[in-house]
């Protein structure tokens, strides 16, 4: 009961730090891209290094090492899964931890997006791209464990240092994205199975099976990520009821199917490969990151696509 309360009041943090830091692999590439702002980029290095102290030894403490992803093999098909979870992110407009906060902006034309998932959800394992990983080499406690962690430290003390040298808004957002690193963390480590992805596709598969909707625990830790940015959208006057149109919604749907093709051949979405599987070391995540990021900068380099949709109407 106190671990499942922890999960709720974590997944919570994650929603809410995920609306305050703005985050989203587009927004941050995109603002490299126009800008020359790194903040948001160096954010997910403080969030990936937060996730990382966290990840294995909790996994060790709760005896759950068991659980963690190992590293998937380095080849095309990794790098075919990245690309397509990228770009899934430049037609929706929005990563699955942006969907999120955009959620909490009241952007409602991302309900397309569990649709998106289910169908690619549905795609994938037709085509057979689904992608099983071996076990973490990490599991239990050794050197190479530790020094993980201490890869981790040293991410963590390097980007909160370079955001530390931006002013005030650097280190706020340090500290938002390092709650939503730890915090993530936990999570993959305590309740696997709690990402939009996972959550829906197991709603979706229970219905297809003439069950009823099985309010689980990684239902509720769903619903309280939604809670949390929802409250901050609330707290910073940002909750409006926004539509852009049933184009907006197509986006959606399309961009959810692209990212789920993609999440089946990594696998993990982009909140996974940030906060759970690099954390527990696998190699294999971070190339994935990079490669996910790499697509979103090509595509919105030629402008092929529009990295954010069009401004809202109220």
């Amino acid at each position: 009961m106190m671990l499942m309360l922890a999960c709720v009041m974590a997944a919570a943090i994650v929603g809410f730090a995920a609306h305050q830091g703005g985050t989203c692999g587009v927004v941050a590439v995109r603002r490299w891209l126009e800008q020359r702002d790194v903040q948001l980029l160096f954010g997910f290095a403080v969030a990936a290094g937060a996730a990382t102290l966290v990840c294995l030894p909790l996994a060790w403490l709760l005896e759950r090492g068991e659980t963690l992803p190992g590293s998937a093999a380095l080849d095309p098909p990794l790098v075919l899964g990245a690309m397509l979870l990228g770009a899934g992110a430049v037609v929706n407009g929005a990563c699955f931890v942006g969907s999120l906060w955009r959620l909490g902006n009241g952007e409602a034309h991302l309900l397309g997006l569990p649709l998106g998932i289910v169908a690619g959800d549905m795609l994938g394992r037709l085509l057979g791209w689904q992608v099983m990983l071996p076990a973490s080499r990490f599991a239990h406690p050794d050197g190479a464990g530790l020094l993980v962690v201490a890869a981790g430290a040293l991410v963590l003390a390097l980007a909160w240092r370079r955001l530390h040298r931006i002013g005030s808004q650097g280190v706020r957002l340090a500290g938002i994205m390092a709650m939503m690193g730890a915090a993530g963390s936990l999570l993959f480590v305590a309740l696997p199975g709690w990402t939009w992805a996972d959550v829906v596709n197991e709603q979706a598969h229970a219905l297809a099976a003439g069950q009823p909707v099985s309010v689980n625990a990684g239902l509720r830790t769903m619903l309280a990520t939604l809670a949390g940015a929802l409250a901050s959208g609330w707290m910073s006057g940002q909750l409006h009821f926004k539509w852009r149109g049933w184009p907006a919604v197509v986006r959606s749907v399309v961009g959810g199917t692209l990212m789920m093709l993609g999440v089946g051949l990594i696998p993990g979405g982009n909140d996974a490969l940030l906060l759970g599987a690099a954390p527990a070391g696998a190699f294999s995540a971070i190339v994935a990151f990079v490669v996910m990021n790499l697509t979103i900068l090509a595509l919105a380099a030629v402008r092929q696509f529009s990295p954010v949709a069009p401004p809202a109407r109220h």
